[in-house]
């Protein structure tokens, strides 16, 4: 749960990655961010890339690309996973926890990065900030979601203890019990 932009795609060129992350990583300095290459000075790594910090907690943004150009998810890097999955064009980065403020540039950036190098991105935002550049709907939504994600701490914090010898699914059908009265709750 939780505000959060996704987007897939490719790189118009491979031959371009190196000026892609060179032009992010100056671009992340300038904003205060950090920016970590991924595998640039290997001959012909599985994954090359950039990961991008923005400041606050924000999750970060992750332009890992394969040999065929393409948008991956950080965990095929992590776990070496070469061959495609369901998940590996899944790449998502989740603002929930940061400023309005970042989710703005993020949108901005990545609307640059599609004139420039990422000519087939496609963007899903939760915010709708992307389709719509509506900064109060972004705003709602996002204080929207803080809200439910509080009621739902609260909620869990004031749940009965589960005994000792519970199943994790006991534990979920206690998880879903309790989202399921906040759903009531917000459509009475």
């Amino acid at each position: 749960m939780g505000l959060t932009i996704h987007y897939s795609g490719a790189i118009n060129c491979t031959e371009d990655i190196p000026e892609f992350v060179e032009e992010l990583a100056d671009i992340a300095k300038s904003m205060g961010w950090t920016a970590q290459p991924i595998n640039m000075d290997e001959a012909a790594p599985n994954f090359r890339g950039v990961i991008v910090n923005p400041q606050g907690d924000c999750e970060p943004l992750c332009f890992i690309f394969d040999r065929e150009a393409r948008l991956r998810a950080l965990m095929d890097l992590i776990c070496e996973q070469v061959e495609p999955t369901k998940y590996s064009f899944s790449t998502a980065t989740k603002t929930q926890f940061t400023t309005i403020e970042t989710h703005v540039w993020i949108i901005g950036l990545l609307r640059y990065l599609k004139k420039r190098y990422l000519g087939n991105l496609k963007v899903q935002d939760e915010g709708e900030y992307w389709e719509t550049e509506d900064l109060p709907k972004l705003r709602e939504k996002k204080e929207f979601l803080q809200g439910m994600i509080n009621q739902m701490a609260s909620e869990l914090s004031q749940a009965e203890p589960l005994p000792e010898d519970a199943t994790v699914d006991d534990i979920v059908a206690r998880i879903e019990g309790i989202a399921q009265r906040l759903r009531d709750r917000i459509d009475e």
